[in-house]
């Protein structure tokens, strides 16, 4: 992402992990805040194509093991505070 982190918010973060998501199959309607990542039906090649996006695009290194329980809504925070650092 070209811009500063100083312009990333939750919705841009929000809109780059969707538009990933559908990319890779995810049914649009399943992407909500709340969703965890077990439940959006993707598997774990798709996880670590998503994770490569984010450590790419954002600059934000996250572990697959870490995913398991978390929320979109959680991952969009945890993106926004590790870009601010």
């Amino acid at each position: 992402m070209s811009s500063p982190s100083s312009q990333l918010t939750a919705s841009v973060v929000e809109e780059r992990l969707r538009a990933e998501l559908i990319d890779l199959g995810v049914d649009e309607e399943a992407i909500i805040p709340e969703a965890k990542f077990d439940e959006l039906e993707i598997d774990s090649l798709d996880i670590a194509d998503l994770m490569a996006m984010v450590a790419k695009e954002f600059h934000v290194e996250i572990p697959r093991s870490e995913l398991a329980d978390v929320t979109l809504g959680q991952l969009v925070e945890r993106i926004l505070a590790g870009a601010s650092h």
